[in-house]
């Protein structure tokens, strides 16, 4: 019993005459064998001749005196409090670094003129009505091919075969269908241009 109270006092003189800092908690990132810094008016020999069982917990250790403590302790006043002040005073959406764009882009609507807007609806009904034109252009000139022209030319063309393909289908030579495909094809354009 004697023996815990002896070290109970030890640990109110120590807490009294040092202050205990973790290295690793107050610097984030530190990997130095010293994990503790004490801060005292104490030298080292003192430490130990003093508080033997205490400090043994605690090596190794820096020893710091008490203005640099008092240096420390003021630093992270500081911060806490800048921290504190800007979690209270600064929008959580970073407006000033553009992450807020990024991150709630539906808050930034574009501005739609109605005018381009119309602009832009004509631009694509005047697309649309001549690919229709177009589509048309192209029934009638395929109308006023031969059947077989026009048959042989739908399937070289959208349906991708080759003449020779083509041949084996209608039991026909691959030449007279290559010679029928070319002839489709110039005849197609003569009709196209002059439509």
């Amino acid at each position: 019993m004697t023996k815990n109270n002896k070290l109970n006092n030890q640990e109110e003189l120590f807490a009294k005459d040092c202050k205990l800092m973790n290295l690793k908690y107050e610097y984030d990132g530190y990997n130095g064998t010293e994990k503790w810094a004490v801060v005292t008016e104490l030298t080292e020999e003192e430490l130990w001749d003093k508080y033997p069982d205490i400090i043994s917990r605690y090596t190794p250790f820096v020893l710091l005196s008490m203005a640099q403590g008092k240096v420390i302790i003021d630093d992270n006043r500081e911060t806490h409090r800048c921290e504190m002040r800007d979690a209270r005073h600064l929008d959580a959406f970073c407006y000033e670094d553009d992450l807020f764009e990024q991150f709630h882009n539906e808050a930034f609507l574009d501005f739609v003129d109605p005018f381009e807007l119309r602009e832009a609806e004509e631009i694509a009904e005047r697309k649309e009505l001549h690919r229709l034109r177009e589509i048309e252009k192209v029934k009638i000139v395929l109308s006023m091919m031969k059947p077989a022209q026009e048959r042989r030319l739908y399937k070289f063309v959208i349906e991708g075969k080759s003449c020779r393909e083509i041949a084996v289908e209608e039991g026909t030579y691959h030449s007279s269908v290559s010679k029928s495909i070319e002839a489709a094809k110039k005849n197609f354009k003569k009709f196209y241009e002059n439509l």
